[in-house]
């Protein structure tokens, strides 16, 4: 019985060597939600074709349009108050 008969011959049914990409079979930075078992490599390559929409950016904008429209009514609202004349 040699080394080539004994290598990886434990039997691996959980645990992070049980589990590989069903893309490219690499076993780092597995991504299991949902059960994709992808990794991240993958994923970003195949992330629209499976129907996922990048939506961070426009979170982004949303809260910028939020706090910049609070800041603006704010100041409006001390100048009103203050009887300083507007340009």
């Amino acid at each position: 019985m040699g080394f080539q008969n004994i290598w990886y011959s434990h039997p691996r049914k959980y645990g992070q060597g049980s589990r590989s990409c069903r893309a490219c079979s690499n076993r780092h930075g597995l991504i299991r939600k949902y059960g994709l078992n992808i990794c991240r490599q993958c994923f970003r390559e195949y992330a629209a074709d499976i129907g996922f929409k990048k939506v961070a950016g426009i979170l982004i904008l949303y809260f910028l349009d939020i706090i910049t429209h609070f800041y603006c009514s704010l100041i409006n609202s001390f100048l009103l108050q203050s009887n300083v004349p507007l340009l």
